[in-house]
Protein backbone atom coordinates (compact mmCIF):
# COMPACT_ATOMS: atom_id res chain seq x y z
CA UNK A 1 0.00 0.00 0.00
CA UNK A 2 2.90 2.34 0.72
CA UNK A 3 3.93 2.89 -2.94
CA UNK A 4 0.31 3.58 -3.84
CA UNK A 5 -0.01 6.07 -0.95
CA UNK A 6 3.17 7.78 -2.10
CA UNK A 7 1.79 8.18 -5.65
CA UNK A 8 -1.38 9.77 -4.20
CA UNK A 9 0.66 12.32 -2.24
CA UNK A 10 2.75 13.22 -5.30
CA UNK A 11 -0.37 13.67 -7.45
CA UNK A 12 -1.95 15.87 -4.77
CA UNK A 13 1.15 18.08 -4.67
CA UNK A 14 1.13 18.42 -8.47
CA UNK A 15 -2.54 19.47 -8.40
CA UNK A 16 -1.94 22.02 -5.60
CA UNK A 17 1.06 23.54 -7.40
CA UNK A 18 -0.88 23.68 -10.67
CA UNK A 19 -3.88 25.36 -9.05
CA UNK A 20 -1.61 27.85 -7.28
CA UNK A 21 -0.06 28.79 -10.62
CA UNK A 22 -3.50 29.16 -12.20
CA UNK A 23 -4.74 31.41 -9.39
CA UNK A 24 -1.60 33.53 -9.59
CA UNK A 25 -1.99 33.94 -13.36
CA UNK A 26 -5.63 34.95 -12.99
CA UNK A 27 -4.70 37.44 -10.27
CA UNK A 28 -1.82 38.85 -12.28
CA UNK A 29 -4.19 39.55 -15.16
CA UNK A 30 -6.49 41.56 -12.94
CA UNK A 31 -4.12 43.40 -10.57
CA UNK A 32 -1.45 45.43 -12.42
CA UNK A 33 0.13 46.46 -9.11
CA UNK A 34 1.65 42.96 -8.88
CA UNK A 35 3.39 43.14 -12.26
CA UNK A 36 7.16 43.27 -12.40
CA UNK A 37 8.17 46.53 -14.04
CA UNK A 38 9.76 45.82 -17.43
CA UNK A 39 12.94 47.49 -18.58
CA UNK A 40 11.61 50.70 -20.10
CA UNK A 41 13.61 52.72 -22.58
CA UNK A 42 13.21 55.92 -20.55
CA UNK A 43 15.82 54.42 -18.20
CA UNK A 44 18.22 53.83 -21.08
CA UNK A 45 21.75 54.99 -20.17
CA UNK A 46 23.00 54.85 -23.77
CA UNK A 47 22.61 58.52 -24.74
CA UNK A 48 23.35 57.88 -28.40
CA UNK A 49 20.46 55.39 -28.61
CA UNK A 50 18.21 57.69 -26.59
CA UNK A 51 18.76 60.43 -29.17
CA UNK A 52 18.21 58.06 -32.13
CA UNK A 53 14.99 56.75 -30.60
CA UNK A 54 13.77 60.29 -29.98
CA UNK A 55 14.47 61.31 -33.59
CA UNK A 56 12.64 58.26 -34.97
CA UNK A 57 9.61 58.96 -32.78
CA UNK A 58 9.54 62.62 -33.76
CA UNK A 59 9.70 61.63 -37.43
CA UNK A 60 6.54 59.49 -37.20
CA UNK A 61 4.66 60.94 -34.20
CA UNK A 62 6.01 64.42 -33.56
CA UNK A 63 7.08 63.21 -30.14
CA UNK A 64 6.94 59.98 -28.09
CA UNK A 65 4.93 57.38 -30.04
CA UNK A 66 1.90 55.80 -28.39
CA UNK A 67 -0.25 53.56 -30.60
CA UNK A 68 -3.39 51.44 -30.53
CA UNK A 69 -2.89 48.53 -32.94
CA UNK A 70 -6.12 46.65 -33.87
CA UNK A 71 -4.69 43.15 -34.23
CA UNK A 72 -7.97 41.26 -34.39
CA UNK A 73 -11.54 42.54 -34.78
CA UNK A 74 -14.40 40.08 -34.53
CA UNK A 75 -17.19 39.85 -37.16
CA UNK A 76 -17.28 40.60 -40.87
CA UNK A 77 -16.94 43.87 -42.75
CA UNK A 78 -20.26 45.65 -42.06
CA UNK A 79 -19.97 45.12 -38.30
CA UNK A 80 -16.17 44.97 -38.15
CA UNK A 81 -15.85 48.52 -39.44
CA UNK A 82 -18.30 49.65 -36.76
CA UNK A 83 -16.08 48.01 -34.12
CA UNK A 84 -12.99 49.66 -35.61
CA UNK A 85 -14.68 53.07 -35.42
CA UNK A 86 -15.09 52.47 -31.68
CA UNK A 87 -11.36 51.81 -31.30
CA UNK A 88 -10.42 54.80 -33.47
CA UNK A 89 -12.50 57.29 -31.47
CA UNK A 90 -11.37 55.70 -28.20
CA UNK A 91 -7.72 56.19 -29.24
CA UNK A 92 -8.36 59.94 -29.21
CA UNK A 93 -9.80 59.76 -25.68
CA UNK A 94 -6.66 58.04 -24.36
CA UNK A 95 -4.22 60.22 -26.35
CA UNK A 96 -2.93 57.45 -28.61
CA UNK A 97 -2.64 57.18 -32.39
CA UNK A 98 -4.71 54.44 -34.03
CA UNK A 99 -3.05 52.29 -36.67
CA UNK A 100 -5.31 51.82 -39.71
CA UNK A 101 -5.71 48.01 -39.86
CA UNK A 102 -5.19 45.83 -42.90
CA UNK A 103 -8.18 44.14 -44.54
CA UNK A 104 -8.96 40.91 -46.36
CA UNK A 105 -11.64 38.25 -46.67
CA UNK A 106 -14.25 40.69 -45.29
CA UNK A 107 -12.20 41.09 -42.09
CA UNK A 108 -10.17 43.87 -40.45
CA UNK A 109 -6.92 43.21 -38.60
CA UNK A 110 -3.25 44.20 -38.52
CA UNK A 111 -1.93 40.92 -39.93
CA UNK A 112 -4.21 40.58 -42.96
CA UNK A 113 -2.98 40.82 -46.56
CA UNK A 114 -4.30 44.10 -47.95
CA UNK A 115 -3.87 47.73 -47.00
CA UNK A 116 -6.75 49.63 -45.34
CA UNK A 117 -7.36 51.59 -48.56
CA UNK A 118 -8.12 48.38 -50.47
CA UNK A 119 -11.58 48.60 -48.84
CA UNK A 120 -11.86 52.14 -47.49
CA UNK A 121 -11.07 55.78 -48.14
CA UNK A 122 -8.51 57.26 -45.75
CA UNK A 123 -10.31 60.60 -46.12
CA UNK A 124 -12.52 59.41 -43.25
CA UNK A 125 -9.57 59.40 -40.83
CA UNK A 126 -8.34 62.76 -42.11
CA UNK A 127 -11.79 64.35 -41.68
CA UNK A 128 -11.99 63.05 -38.11
CA UNK A 129 -8.55 64.27 -37.01
CA UNK A 130 -10.22 66.52 -34.43
CA UNK A 131 -11.34 63.32 -32.71
CA UNK A 132 -8.31 61.05 -33.18
CA UNK A 133 -4.92 60.77 -34.91
CA UNK A 134 -4.06 57.92 -37.27
CA UNK A 135 -1.06 56.32 -38.97
CA UNK A 136 -1.05 54.01 -41.99
CA UNK A 137 0.09 50.43 -41.58
CA UNK A 138 2.99 51.07 -43.94
CA UNK A 139 4.29 54.00 -41.84
CA UNK A 140 3.75 52.03 -38.64
CA UNK A 141 5.81 49.15 -40.02
CA UNK A 142 8.55 51.57 -41.05
CA UNK A 143 8.58 52.94 -37.50
CA UNK A 144 8.94 49.39 -36.19
CA UNK A 145 11.78 48.62 -38.60
CA UNK A 146 13.71 51.78 -37.74
CA UNK A 147 13.32 51.12 -34.02
CA UNK A 148 14.39 47.52 -34.50
CA UNK A 149 17.48 48.70 -36.43
CA UNK A 150 18.78 50.52 -33.33
CA UNK A 151 17.98 47.52 -31.13
CA UNK A 152 15.10 49.35 -29.44
CA UNK A 153 11.95 47.69 -30.84
CA UNK A 154 8.61 49.15 -29.88
CA UNK A 155 7.30 47.96 -26.51
CA UNK A 156 3.90 46.30 -26.53
CA UNK A 157 1.28 44.56 -24.42
CA UNK A 158 -1.70 42.44 -25.51
CA UNK A 159 -5.07 43.94 -24.57
CA UNK A 160 -8.20 41.79 -24.98
CA UNK A 161 -11.76 43.13 -24.85
CA UNK A 162 -14.28 40.28 -24.63
CA UNK A 163 -18.02 39.72 -24.43
CA UNK A 164 -17.73 37.29 -21.53
CA UNK A 165 -15.42 34.86 -19.74
CA UNK A 166 -16.45 31.87 -21.83
CA UNK A 167 -16.48 31.11 -25.51
CA UNK A 168 -14.51 34.02 -26.94
CA UNK A 169 -13.06 33.63 -30.43
CA UNK A 170 -9.78 31.90 -31.21
CA UNK A 171 -7.38 34.78 -31.76
CA UNK A 172 -4.46 34.92 -34.20
CA UNK A 173 -0.85 35.38 -33.14
CA UNK A 174 0.68 38.83 -33.13
CA UNK A 175 2.58 38.80 -36.45
CA UNK A 176 4.75 41.76 -35.42
CA UNK A 177 5.87 40.03 -32.24
CA UNK A 178 6.57 36.85 -34.24
CA UNK A 179 8.83 38.91 -36.52
CA UNK A 180 10.58 40.40 -33.46
CA UNK A 181 9.39 43.86 -34.44
CA UNK A 182 7.65 44.31 -31.08
CA UNK A 183 9.12 43.81 -27.64
CA UNK A 184 6.35 42.34 -25.49
CA UNK A 185 8.56 42.70 -22.37
CA UNK A 186 7.25 39.50 -20.84
CA UNK A 187 4.15 41.36 -19.65
CA UNK A 188 1.02 39.29 -19.02
CA UNK A 189 -1.97 39.73 -21.31
CA UNK A 190 -4.67 42.03 -19.98
CA UNK A 191 -8.36 41.25 -20.44
CA UNK A 192 -11.54 43.26 -20.02
CA UNK A 193 -14.88 41.45 -19.87
CA UNK A 194 -18.07 43.46 -20.36
CA UNK A 195 -21.49 41.82 -20.46
CA UNK A 196 -23.09 42.32 -23.87
CA UNK A 197 -26.47 44.01 -24.14
CA UNK A 198 -28.47 45.53 -27.01
CA UNK A 199 -29.86 48.14 -24.59
CA UNK A 200 -27.76 51.34 -25.05
CA UNK A 201 -28.73 52.60 -21.58
CA UNK A 202 -27.03 49.58 -20.03
CA UNK A 203 -23.88 50.34 -22.04
CA UNK A 204 -23.51 53.96 -20.92
CA UNK A 205 -20.58 53.27 -18.58
CA UNK A 206 -18.75 51.05 -21.09
CA UNK A 207 -16.93 54.01 -22.67
CA UNK A 208 -15.38 54.88 -19.31
CA UNK A 209 -14.60 51.22 -18.62
CA UNK A 210 -12.69 50.81 -21.90
CA UNK A 211 -10.97 54.17 -21.44
CA UNK A 212 -9.74 53.15 -17.96
CA UNK A 213 -8.61 49.81 -19.37
CA UNK A 214 -6.43 51.52 -22.00
CA UNK A 215 -5.10 54.05 -19.49
CA UNK A 216 -4.18 51.38 -16.95
CA UNK A 217 -6.67 52.66 -14.36
CA UNK A 218 -7.96 50.03 -11.95
CA UNK A 219 -9.70 49.86 -8.61
CA UNK A 220 -7.37 49.15 -5.68
CA UNK A 221 -8.53 46.04 -3.79
CA UNK A 222 -7.74 47.50 -0.34
CA UNK A 223 -8.71 51.18 -0.59
CA UNK A 224 -11.39 50.81 -3.26
CA UNK A 225 -10.01 53.91 -4.99
CA UNK A 226 -9.07 54.25 -8.66
CA UNK A 227 -5.34 53.94 -9.24
CA UNK A 228 -3.30 54.31 -12.44
CA UNK A 229 -0.48 51.81 -12.88
CA UNK A 230 3.02 53.00 -13.79
CA UNK A 231 3.40 50.74 -16.81
CA UNK A 232 0.55 51.17 -19.31
CA UNK A 233 1.32 54.77 -20.26
CA UNK A 234 4.94 53.78 -21.02
CA UNK A 235 3.89 50.92 -23.30
CA UNK A 236 4.26 52.22 -26.84
CA UNK A 237 1.89 49.84 -28.64
CA UNK A 238 -1.32 48.46 -27.16
CA UNK A 239 -1.97 45.37 -29.29
CA UNK A 240 -5.76 45.06 -29.18
CA UNK A 241 -7.92 41.97 -29.69
CA UNK A 242 -11.55 43.07 -29.92
CA UNK A 243 -14.54 40.73 -29.62
CA UNK A 244 -17.79 42.59 -28.99
CA UNK A 245 -21.16 43.13 -30.71
CA UNK A 246 -22.45 46.64 -29.94
CA UNK A 247 -20.93 50.16 -29.93
CA UNK A 248 -19.92 51.94 -26.73
CA UNK A 249 -18.44 55.32 -27.80
CA UNK A 250 -20.79 58.25 -27.12
CA UNK A 251 -19.53 60.55 -29.89
CA UNK A 252 -22.22 60.61 -32.68
CA UNK A 253 -19.46 60.94 -35.31
CA UNK A 254 -18.45 57.34 -34.54
CA UNK A 255 -21.80 56.17 -35.96
CA UNK A 256 -21.04 57.35 -39.51
CA UNK A 257 -19.86 54.47 -41.76
CA UNK A 258 -16.39 54.70 -43.31
CA UNK A 259 -16.64 55.59 -47.02
CA UNK A 260 -15.34 52.95 -49.40
CA UNK A 261 -12.28 53.28 -51.62
CA UNK A 262 -12.30 55.19 -54.89
CA UNK A 263 -11.46 52.01 -56.79
CA UNK A 264 -14.48 50.04 -55.60
CA UNK A 265 -16.89 53.00 -55.84
CA UNK A 266 -15.83 53.81 -59.43
CA UNK A 267 -16.31 50.13 -60.35
CA UNK A 268 -19.80 50.24 -58.82
CA UNK A 269 -20.63 53.40 -60.77
CA UNK A 270 -19.55 51.81 -64.06
CA UNK A 271 -21.56 48.60 -63.52
CA UNK A 272 -24.62 50.51 -62.27
CA UNK A 273 -24.59 52.65 -65.44
CA UNK A 274 -24.42 49.50 -67.55
CA UNK A 275 -27.28 47.73 -65.72
CA UNK A 276 -29.61 50.71 -65.32
CA UNK A 277 -32.54 50.58 -64.92
CA UNK A 278 -32.26 47.75 -62.40
CA UNK A 279 -33.48 46.60 -59.01
CA UNK A 280 -31.26 44.95 -56.43
CA UNK A 281 -32.34 42.00 -54.30
CA UNK A 282 -30.44 40.73 -51.27
CA UNK A 283 -31.44 37.12 -50.74
CA UNK A 284 -29.53 35.26 -48.08
CA UNK A 285 -30.77 31.67 -48.31
CA UNK A 286 -28.46 30.02 -45.79
CA UNK A 287 -30.30 28.58 -42.78
CA UNK A 288 -33.76 29.69 -43.91
CA UNK A 289 -36.10 27.41 -41.95
CA UNK A 290 -37.89 25.56 -43.32
CA UNK A 291 -35.94 25.51 -46.59
CA UNK A 292 -39.19 24.72 -48.41
CA UNK A 293 -40.15 28.39 -47.86
CA UNK A 294 -37.64 29.35 -50.53
CA UNK A 295 -39.77 28.14 -53.43
CA UNK A 296 -42.79 30.18 -52.34
CA UNK A 297 -40.52 33.17 -51.73
CA UNK A 298 -39.18 32.84 -55.29
CA UNK A 299 -42.72 32.98 -56.68
CA UNK A 300 -43.44 36.07 -54.56
CA UNK A 301 -40.27 37.76 -55.80
CA UNK A 302 -41.10 37.12 -59.46
CA UNK A 303 -44.65 38.36 -58.89
CA UNK A 304 -43.26 41.55 -57.33
CA UNK A 305 -41.12 42.16 -60.43
CA UNK A 306 -44.04 41.45 -62.75
CA UNK A 307 -46.50 43.78 -61.06
CA UNK A 308 -45.28 46.22 -58.42
CA UNK A 309 -41.76 46.98 -59.71
CA UNK A 310 -42.92 48.30 -63.15
CA UNK A 311 -45.64 50.36 -61.44
CA UNK A 312 -43.16 51.94 -58.99
CA UNK A 313 -40.67 52.59 -61.79
CA UNK A 314 -43.41 54.25 -63.85
CA UNK A 315 -44.41 56.38 -60.87
CA UNK A 316 -40.80 57.49 -60.49
CA UNK A 317 -40.62 58.51 -64.17
CA UNK A 318 -43.81 60.55 -63.89
CA UNK A 319 -42.87 62.31 -60.64
CA UNK A 320 -39.41 63.11 -62.03
CA UNK A 321 -40.99 64.66 -65.14
CA UNK A 322 -43.67 66.56 -63.24
CA UNK A 323 -41.10 68.07 -60.90
CA UNK A 324 -39.37 69.63 -63.91
CA UNK A 325 -42.66 71.09 -65.26
CA UNK A 326 -45.13 73.61 -63.85
CA UNK A 327 -47.21 72.13 -61.03
CA UNK A 328 -50.76 73.13 -62.03
CA UNK A 329 -54.14 71.44 -61.57
CA UNK A 330 -54.43 70.36 -65.22
CA UNK A 331 -51.19 68.35 -64.97
CA UNK A 332 -52.43 66.65 -61.79
CA UNK A 333 -55.68 65.63 -63.43
CA UNK A 334 -53.73 63.77 -66.12
CA UNK A 335 -51.55 61.90 -63.61
CA UNK A 336 -53.65 58.70 -63.68
CA UNK A 337 -53.66 58.54 -67.47
CA UNK A 338 -49.94 59.20 -67.62
CA UNK A 339 -49.26 56.54 -64.99
CA UNK A 340 -51.25 53.96 -66.94
CA UNK A 341 -49.41 54.84 -70.15
CA UNK A 342 -45.95 54.66 -68.52
CA UNK A 343 -46.81 51.37 -66.83
CA UNK A 344 -47.68 49.85 -70.19
CA UNK A 345 -44.42 51.12 -71.70
CA UNK A 346 -42.30 50.15 -68.69
CA UNK A 347 -40.38 46.90 -69.09
CA UNK A 348 -39.71 44.46 -66.31
CA UNK A 349 -36.53 45.80 -64.62
CA UNK A 350 -33.30 43.84 -64.57
CA UNK A 351 -32.65 41.98 -61.31
CA UNK A 352 -29.22 42.41 -59.73
CA UNK A 353 -29.01 39.55 -57.23
CA UNK A 354 -26.90 39.57 -54.07
CA UNK A 355 -27.07 36.00 -52.83
CA UNK A 356 -25.12 33.25 -51.11
CA UNK A 357 -26.36 30.76 -53.73
CA UNK A 358 -23.59 29.81 -56.23
CA UNK A 359 -22.93 32.55 -58.78
CA UNK A 360 -21.18 30.46 -61.43
CA UNK A 361 -22.68 27.13 -62.43
CA UNK A 362 -23.80 25.05 -65.38
CA UNK A 363 -27.56 24.89 -65.94
CA UNK A 364 -27.30 21.10 -66.27
CA UNK A 365 -25.83 20.91 -62.75
CA UNK A 366 -28.98 22.53 -61.33
CA UNK A 367 -31.18 20.05 -63.19
CA UNK A 368 -28.99 17.21 -61.90
CA UNK A 369 -29.14 18.50 -58.33
CA UNK A 370 -32.94 18.71 -58.44
CA UNK A 371 -33.13 15.20 -59.90
CA UNK A 372 -30.90 13.96 -57.05
CA UNK A 373 -32.94 15.66 -54.33
CA UNK A 374 -30.49 18.58 -53.98
CA UNK A 375 -27.28 16.56 -53.86
CA UNK A 376 -24.37 17.72 -56.03
CA UNK A 377 -20.62 18.16 -55.65
CA UNK A 378 -20.36 20.59 -58.54
CA UNK A 379 -21.88 23.70 -56.95
CA UNK A 380 -20.18 25.85 -54.34
CA UNK A 381 -22.13 28.54 -52.41
CA UNK A 382 -20.88 32.14 -52.61
CA UNK A 383 -20.60 32.38 -48.81
CA UNK A 384 -17.73 30.75 -46.91
CA UNK A 385 -20.06 29.90 -44.02
CA UNK A 386 -22.53 28.14 -46.34
CA UNK A 387 -21.58 24.47 -46.65
CA UNK A 388 -22.23 22.84 -50.07
CA UNK A 389 -23.95 20.03 -48.16
CA UNK A 390 -26.50 22.57 -46.90
CA UNK A 391 -27.79 23.28 -50.42
CA UNK A 392 -31.20 21.61 -50.63
CA UNK A 393 -33.53 20.83 -53.50
CA UNK A 394 -35.57 23.87 -52.39
CA UNK A 395 -32.57 26.17 -52.92
CA UNK A 396 -32.13 24.92 -56.47
CA UNK A 397 -35.84 24.99 -57.33
CA UNK A 398 -36.21 28.53 -55.96
CA UNK A 399 -33.30 30.04 -57.89
CA UNK A 400 -34.23 28.09 -61.02
CA UNK A 401 -37.73 29.59 -60.89
CA UNK A 402 -36.23 33.09 -60.59
CA UNK A 403 -33.86 32.81 -63.55
CA UNK A 404 -36.55 31.24 -65.72
CA UNK A 405 -38.79 34.28 -65.21
CA UNK A 406 -36.40 37.23 -64.67
CA UNK A 407 -33.23 38.66 -66.20
CA UNK A 408 -30.66 38.06 -63.44
CA UNK A 409 -27.21 39.62 -63.07
CA UNK A 410 -24.61 38.57 -60.47
CA UNK A 411 -20.98 39.51 -59.89
CA UNK A 412 -18.12 37.04 -59.72
CA UNK A 413 -14.42 37.21 -58.83
CA UNK A 414 -12.28 36.31 -61.81
CA UNK A 415 -9.37 34.02 -60.99
CA UNK A 416 -5.77 34.93 -61.73
CA UNK A 417 -5.56 31.98 -64.09
CA UNK A 418 -9.09 30.91 -65.12
CA UNK A 419 -9.56 27.15 -64.98
CA UNK A 420 -10.82 25.16 -67.95
CA UNK A 421 -13.83 24.04 -65.88
CA UNK A 422 -15.04 27.57 -65.07
CA UNK A 423 -14.64 28.81 -68.64
CA UNK A 424 -16.50 25.78 -70.03
CA UNK A 425 -19.61 26.17 -67.82
CA UNK A 426 -22.88 27.01 -69.56
CA UNK A 427 -25.06 29.25 -67.35
CA UNK A 428 -28.80 29.70 -67.95
CA UNK A 429 -29.81 32.13 -70.71
CA UNK A 430 -31.24 34.65 -68.21
CA UNK A 431 -28.28 34.38 -65.80
CA UNK A 432 -25.56 36.94 -66.59
CA UNK A 433 -22.27 36.80 -64.69
CA UNK A 434 -20.36 40.09 -64.39
CA UNK A 435 -16.68 39.14 -63.88
CA UNK A 436 -14.50 41.36 -61.68
CA UNK A 437 -10.87 41.25 -62.89
CA UNK A 438 -8.24 39.75 -60.61
CA UNK A 439 -5.98 42.78 -60.86
CA UNK A 440 -8.77 44.94 -59.37
CA UNK A 441 -10.31 42.74 -56.67
CA UNK A 442 -7.45 40.25 -56.04
CA UNK A 443 -10.07 37.51 -55.75
CA UNK A 444 -11.09 38.93 -52.35
CA UNK A 445 -14.69 38.10 -51.31
CA UNK A 446 -14.81 41.08 -48.96
CA UNK A 447 -14.07 43.48 -51.83
CA UNK A 448 -16.83 41.82 -53.89
CA UNK A 449 -19.25 42.11 -50.97
CA UNK A 450 -18.58 45.85 -50.79
CA UNK A 451 -19.08 46.19 -54.56
CA UNK A 452 -22.41 44.34 -54.34
CA UNK A 453 -23.45 46.56 -51.45
CA UNK A 454 -22.66 49.74 -53.41
CA UNK A 455 -24.60 48.44 -56.42
CA UNK A 456 -27.60 47.79 -54.17
CA UNK A 457 -27.36 51.36 -52.86
CA UNK A 458 -27.40 52.71 -56.45
CA UNK A 459 -30.31 50.56 -57.69
CA UNK A 460 -33.74 51.99 -58.61
CA UNK A 461 -35.31 49.73 -56.00
CA UNK A 462 -34.10 47.40 -53.25
CA UNK A 463 -35.71 44.24 -51.89
CA UNK A 464 -34.62 41.73 -49.27
CA UNK A 465 -36.02 38.42 -48.13
CA UNK A 466 -38.38 38.79 -45.18
CA UNK A 467 -36.30 37.88 -42.08
CA UNK A 468 -37.09 34.46 -40.55
CA UNK A 469 -39.33 33.63 -43.54
CA UNK A 470 -37.51 34.20 -46.83
CA UNK A 471 -34.13 35.35 -45.54
CA UNK A 472 -32.12 36.39 -42.51
CA UNK A 473 -31.76 39.66 -40.66
CA UNK A 474 -28.32 41.13 -41.34
CA UNK A 475 -26.22 44.25 -40.79
CA UNK A 476 -25.37 44.04 -44.50
CA UNK A 477 -29.03 44.65 -45.42
CA UNK A 478 -29.41 47.35 -42.76
CA UNK A 479 -26.40 49.28 -44.07
CA UNK A 480 -27.83 49.27 -47.59
CA UNK A 481 -31.24 50.45 -46.37
CA UNK A 482 -29.73 53.22 -44.22
CA UNK A 483 -27.58 54.51 -47.07
CA UNK A 484 -30.56 54.48 -49.45
CA UNK A 485 -32.34 57.02 -47.26
CA UNK A 486 -30.35 59.65 -49.19
CA UNK A 487 -31.11 58.04 -52.57
CA UNK A 488 -31.49 60.75 -55.26
CA UNK A 489 -34.47 59.02 -56.89
CA UNK A 490 -37.75 57.65 -55.57
CA UNK A 491 -36.49 55.43 -52.78
CA UNK A 492 -38.04 51.96 -52.84
CA UNK A 493 -37.08 49.70 -49.93
CA UNK A 494 -39.18 46.61 -49.33
CA UNK A 495 -39.22 42.94 -48.33
CA UNK A 496 -40.60 40.00 -50.28
CA UNK A 497 -42.49 37.43 -48.26
CA UNK A 498 -44.32 34.15 -48.79
CA UNK A 499 -47.39 34.47 -51.05
CA UNK A 500 -50.77 34.96 -49.42
CA UNK A 501 -52.57 31.69 -48.45
CA UNK A 502 -54.79 31.72 -51.56
CA UNK A 503 -51.74 32.19 -53.82
CA UNK A 504 -49.81 29.54 -51.89
CA UNK A 505 -52.63 27.04 -52.52
CA UNK A 506 -52.22 27.66 -56.27
CA UNK A 507 -48.50 26.86 -55.98
CA UNK A 508 -49.15 23.63 -54.14
CA UNK A 509 -51.59 22.34 -56.77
Amino acid sequence: MFPFRRIQVILLLVIVIGMTGFLYRWHSLHDPSNWLSPTMYDKDDNQDLVLKRKLIDEKYCGGPCRFILPLFIMEQESKAQMHFRQLAFMSGLVNRTVVLPNVGGSRLGACLDNDFEFYYSRSWAVKNQDHFQHITMNDFRQWLLERQAIDRPGTSQSMHIHVNLRGHAVEPNNCFASQHLLNMNGLPERRLYLNETANPLKRLYYEDAVKDFFLGVYRDAESGESVQDEITDKIEVLSVYYDRRFPFVHNPAAETPIPYSEQVTSQADAIAKELSPYWAVHWRTERVEPASNLVGCAHALVDYFDTRAPLLSALHNITSTSMEEDDDDDDKSNLDKELQHHQQQQKQPTLFLLTDYPHVFDEKDVDEAIANNGTTKKMKPASASFSPNSLTISHHQAIQYVYKHLQVHVTHLAEQSPSATSSASSPPANWTVVPIPYDIAKHDPGWLGILDKLLAMRADGFLAGQPSVCGRKSSFTNQIMNQRLDHPRTNVIDYFDLPKPSQQDDLDE
